[in-house]
């Protein structure tokens, strides 16, 4: 064959070859190209199919090009791999996570939405994002189960899903996520077991479950997490000990187990944890002594044990924590001295050690604290005197040194604490005058000096201090130009040389001392005369056991009872059955030999001694015993016998309601029903002592500590009339009682106590009922309009379920505007309680049907009007 011949042959089959396969490689590029379109515009329509973003506005703005849109952002071929909520276009409506088809989106990699209206289940198709390495969907409203598919996201590295309303428990298929970094479920309503898969998640650094409802044990399994630098597992039910596997975690730099209900001692390995900065363990049930190397962490943030029943000496080694900033070991039943090692934690801004049993002195290390703006040390049994390089603590703001048995006198250098706003010295044995520096203190707003032995006048610039309580003293509270008042005058020295001078004035001296002492002897022969003779007249009720004042009482009680049964029920009231202290006394359970339950109130104050006291004593408790309502502790009886003073009350079970409130499990137990029926049972129960006891009884100390709960959390008023019962001749002028932070604000400057001022501390009552806590910060910030714009369902408590019962939502708003009426500075503007137990008696709300996530604040006090132009003023 002829070459041209072979190469003709050959251009034909090469042409014949191309006619087929360049037509199908271009097929192939078009399908390919037209199928990557198709998906993008997929994309698209699944994006407005969501109604996340308007259409109209986006297409307006953006033509066909959806990788411009707010929120999104694509990949060079056009494929969306972010969705974000950053100025998503949504018209601030409601959205439903599941209208997003997400099977409409291979190549996402971070879906971002936070802050939102984004409502609804997390749908399950989430599980097809298989390149997916972050989810974070906190602070919306999404509900029911967390998906078991979100476990096959093998690439995931960040997971947020907290501050929702998600519930059910956490699925065991989360560990598969091997890569993971951060588990964030806080602020939810998940609950169950904390499975011991998570232990799988290696990589994790950050795991948060705050704020949910787990229960259980913490797992073992923890301790593998050794990369973990922050563990957040605070305001869960976790029963059990603290797993010892945690303490290998030497990485850790957080760890919040605090609002649990963990038992078992702090093991010494707790100081293997070389990285922590803040360690919170409070408000458990913690037990043992602090183990001493505590001292090798290198906290540098917050220690916090509070709320636990941690025993033994506070270990001199918390000194070695010289970068903390906030110390708490208040609440538990630690002893012995207050270690001056404290002094070296110069960064610290809070100590709190109130609560305990703290003995001796307060060392003068204290001073080197000079960054310390709040120090509380009540409750204790500190004694001496007040330090005085507790000036040096420039920075002070709150100072608390109550309930102790300190003595000495005020120094007047505390006046130097220019940034002091607080000071509460009560209940302790200060003597002296008050000094009047402590009026030129420029923010300070409230002083309690109450149950001292302080004595003078009361200056004119500490008579300024707006919530001043000087009670229990022998001070004047206004200056007084009688001689009585007047400093004594200087004796002129004697200026005679001879010794026959000197003689005659020694005899002369000792001739009228002679004659004092002879007429202070008739004095107290015939005072104890007299006091014989009266004993033997008093009313025939009372019995006298043994010599001196030994009267006992009992009325509306069926069985006989004596001093000795008393003692031995309480083993000479022993310590372990005291089950409180308040104000007036300590209050101790008593069981008779009868079986019955009693508690016994040991006043503070004896004066048995003191005829025309044992007799107004024992009238005013005659008339306190014939107090008969549903709502008030029954008084029983009383005993006066060789100074003792007791009191006999039925028994509550359940304890005071500050208590309860305080304790989240028991707090729950006191759901929306049960605490609208508290208050007004409050309601009734203080009409009554107003308007149906003659005379009236004004209670003047109501607080959450003086409302007691039986033990089916119904509520009763006690220590009705105490002040009045142990002060007859005192006026309610002269006589100004009560408990921080309930105190009628008129009393600052008036010192007028009248029913109003009863109304005002109910109205801080009721709204501590339904806030869970006291409404301190509420009440300080009414006058703000912006504030009053809170709504009321921001400031229920938290750890009950929002009420959904009409009736119940109803009595709940009834209660906020009757609260919010009593509340009002002006006393005239408060309705009288007879008002008040008539609106909870007829029911009605002048809102007609609310809703509760809808009204706000000012709503609430603009709606309690009605109370105040119709109130009986």
């Amino acid at each position: 064959m002829a070459p041209d011949s072979s190469i003709s042959n050959l251009v034909v089959i090469i042409t014949f070859i191309s006619s087929i396969i360049v037509p199908v490689i271009t097929d192939n590029a078009v399908v390919t190209a037209s199928a990557a379109s198709s998906a993008i515009k997929l994309e698209r329509e699944a994006l407005l199919n969501s109604g996340w973003w308007n259409s109209s506005r986006a297409t307006a703005n953006y033509t066909s090009d959806h990788c411009k849109w707010m929120g999104i952002t694509c990949n060079s071929a056009g494929s969306i791999v972010e969705i974000s909520s950053d100025e998503m276009d949504n018209n601030g409506n409601a959205a439903e996570l599941s209208q997003l088809n997400f099977t409409c989106f291979p190549n996402l990699e971070s879906i971002i939405i936070s802050y939102t209206l984004l409502s609804g289940r997390i749908p399950s198709e989430i599980g097809a994002l298989s390149k997916l390495e972050e989810l974070a969907l906190p602070y919306n409203s999404l509900t029911g189960t967390i998906p078991a598919e979100i476990g096959s996201l093998r690439n995931l590295v960040e997971l947020d899903l907290s501050n929702n309303i998600l519930n059910g428990s956490i699925p065991l298929e989360f560990g598969n996520l091997k890569d993971l970094d951060a588990l964030r479920l806080r602020g939810n309503k998940l609950d169950g077991l904390i499975p011991s898969s998570i232990g799988n998640l290696t990589n994790l650094t950050r795991l948060d479950l705050s704020l949910n409802q787990f229960s259980g044990r913490l797992p073992q399994e923890v301790g593998n997490l050794k990369n973990l630098l922050s563990l957040f597992l605070d305001n869960n039910n976790l029963t059990g000990p603290i797993p010892s596997t945690l303490y290998h975690l030497n990485q850790l730099s957080n760890l919040y187990l605090a609002y649990n209900n963990l038992v078992g001692p702090l093991p010494k390995e707790v100081g293997n944890m070389k990285n922590l900065d803040s360690l919170l363990l409070n408000r458990n049930n913690l037990t043992g002594p602090i183990p001493s190397t505590i001292g090798y962490l290198n906290l540098g943030g917050k220690l916090d044990l509070s709320h636990n029943r941690l025993d033994g000496p506070i270990p001199p080694t918390i000194g070695n924590l010289t970068n903390l900033t906030s110390l708490d070991l208040s609440s538990n039943q630690l002893s012995g001295l207050l270690p001056r090692e404290v002094g070296n934690l110069k960064y610290l801004d809070s100590l709190s050690l109130d609560g305990n049993n703290l003995i001796g002195s307060i060392p003068p290390t204290i001073g080197y604290l000079t960054n310390l703006t709040s120090l509380n040390l009540g409750y204790n049994q500190l004694s001496s005197s007040i330090p005085p390089e507790l000036i040096y603590c420039s920075q002070l703001q709150n100072l608390v040194l109550s309930h102790n048995t300190l003595s000495g006198i005020v120094p007047s250098e505390i006046g130097n604490l220019t940034h002091l706003r607080q000071l509460d010295l009560s209940h302790n044995f200060i003597n002296g005058t008050i000094p009047s520096q402590l009026g030129n203190i420029p923010n300070i707003s409230a002083v309690d000096l109450s149950k001292n032995n302080l004595s003078g006048v009361v200056p004119a610039s500490v008579r300024i201090i707006p919530k001043l309580i000087v009670s229990e003293n022998n001070l004047e509270l206004e200056n007084s130009t009688s001689s009585e008042n007047a400093p004594p005058p200087q004796a002129k020295p004697f200026k005679g040389n001879k010794g026959k001078q000197r003689k005659i004035v020694t005899r002369l001296v000792t001739i009228i001392l002679a004659m004092v002492a002879f007429i202070f002897a008739i004095l107290i022969f015939g005072i104890l005369f007299v006091h014989r003779r009266k004993d033997k007249k008093f009313n025939p009720n009372t019995r006298e056991m043994t010599e001196g004042a030994n009267e006992f009482s009992i009325w509306n009680y069926d069985g006989r009872i004596t001093f000795e049964e008393m003692i031995q029920a309480t083993e000479d009231f022993h310590i372990k059955y005291c089950i409180g202290t308040g104000g007036y006394g300590s209050v101790y359970r008593a069981q008779l030999s009868s079986g019955k339950v009693v508690a016994l109130k040991k006043l503070h104050r004896s004066e048995t001694e003191e005829p025309a006291f044992l007799e107004s004593f024992q009238t005013e408790a005659r008339l306190l015993s014939q107090i008969r309502h549903r709502n008030i502790v029954k008084l029983y009886g009383f005993c006066l016998h060789n100074k003792c003073m007791f009191l006999i009350y039925e028994y509550m079970e359940r304890g005071s309601l500050f208590c309860v409130l305080r304790n989240d499990v028991e707090a729950v137990e006191l759901d929306w029903t049960k605490r609208v029926n508290i208050v007004k049972s409050m309601a009734h129960a203080l009409s009554y002592l107003h308007y149906d006891c003659k005379p009236s009884i004004v209670h003047r100390d109501i607080s959450s500590n003086n409302i007691l709960l039986n033990s089916n959390l119904e509520a009763f008023v006690a220590d009705f009339g105490l002040a009045r019962l142990l002060h007859p001749d005192s006026s309610n002028r002269t006589l100004v009682v009560g408990t921080y932070g309930y105190i009628a604000p008129e009393l600052a400057y008036t010192m007028a106590l009248t029913e109003k001022c009863d109304v005002y501390s109910f109205g801080v009552v009721a709204l501590e009922v339904l806030m869970g806590n006291h409404p301190g910060d509420l009440l300080s910030s009414l006058s703000s309009s912006s504030e009053r714009k809170i709504r009321l369902i921001d400031i229920l408590d938290q750890r009950l379920p929002s009420p959904l019962d009409q009736k119940v939502v109803h009595d709940i708003i009834l209660v906020s505007i009757v609260a919010f009426a009593c509340l009002q500075s002006k006393p005239k503007s408060r309705p009288t309680m007879q008002r008040v137990s008539q609106e909870f008696l007829t029911g009605k709300s002048p809102l007609g049907k609310p809703v509760v996530e809808e009204i706000s604040i000012s709503e609430l006090m603009k709606q309690g009007m009605y109370l105040i132009d119709q109130c009986d003023c």
